[in-house]
């Protein structure tokens, strides 16, 4: 009778305050940040540079803040950065200008090669290869971008093993996986950092098939947090659109796993 009645009368202002400052703190407790500096990304590249890591792929590198904490924390790396769109490539070129052992391409990484249509937003370092709906900007132009597999740049690069594959693709990351699937397979890229967030409910790519698709290629799945990375199975509650970043790590990379999930 108690809980009939408190769920009867549950539905008024006071508990909508509560709800929303219950649903601040888990996005706060899960961590929604995107800021570098605080969001567990930093974190994890110190960690990385532990292990000497050789070559890096920036996946969506628009105008190089990620490259640039790369080369600070990782001296010495190859770093590749994939850029589609011509304005903001061409500040990826000047922020990089000089750098070496940083190779840029522009173009975007996806399941397929060849040209596709990419939606412009109002900053011409906002693009998506999806047309975002129900957000608070319009889109301003598209324009036709090269697309490549990441299979047959690693072939054709003769690439023998990735250390970090880093992908920020404002929505395309799942397809930019299936073009590195059989690179995966053979176990050649250490670990992958993706993206995940509302974005995905355009996709219609879950958080649930990032799980499978890993899994069946033998990597282990984590969430990366401010001070480590939480390896745990998928569960319906992690499905929140929260993200921002996940980690897949090949499953017998014992010393990679352990280094990633200690504070």
């Amino acid at each position: 009778m108690i809980k009939t009645l408190f769920k009867r009368y549950s539905h008024n202002l006071l508990f909508k305050w509560v709800g929303g400052f219950g649903l601040s703190v888990y996005r706060l407790y899960e961590n929604r940040n995107h800021r570098i500096e605080s969001n567990g990304e930093r974190t994890l590249l110190k960690k990385l540079v532990r292990l000497q890591p050789r070559l890096i792929i920036d996946g969506g590198a628009n105008v190089g803040k990620y490259a640039r904490e790369v080369l600070r924390h990782c001296p010495g790396v190859t770093l590749h950065c994939f850029e589609p769109v011509e304005e903001t490539f061409r500040e990826l070129e000047k922020n990089l200008q000089g750098e070496p052992h940083v190779y840029l391409h522009r173009k975007g990484l996806w399941r397929e090669d060849g040209p596709r249509e990419i939606v412009l937003y109002p900053s011409h370092t906002h693009a998506s290869l999806f047309k975002l709906e129900h957000v608070p900007y319009e889109q301003v132009g598209t324009m036709t971008v090269e697309m490549v597999r990441g299979d047959r740049f690693v072939e054709e690069n003769g690439i023998e093993r990735i250390d970090l594959l880093k992908l920020d693709l404002e929505g395309a990351e799942y397809d930019a996986l299936e073009g590195f699937r059989e690179t995966l397979r053979k176990g050649k890229i250490r670990m992958v950092q993706f993206e995940y967030g509302y974005i995905n409910i355009i996709t219609k790519h879950l958080l649930i098939d990032h799980y499978r698709f890993f899994s069946e290629l033998g990597y282990r799945v984590g969430k990366i947090f401010p001070r480590k990375v939480k390896f745990r199975p998928y569960r319906f509650k992690y499905e929140d659109f929260l993200g921002p970043n996940y980690v897949a790590v090949r499953e017998d990379d014992k010393e990679l796993i352990d280094l990633l999930t200690k504070s």
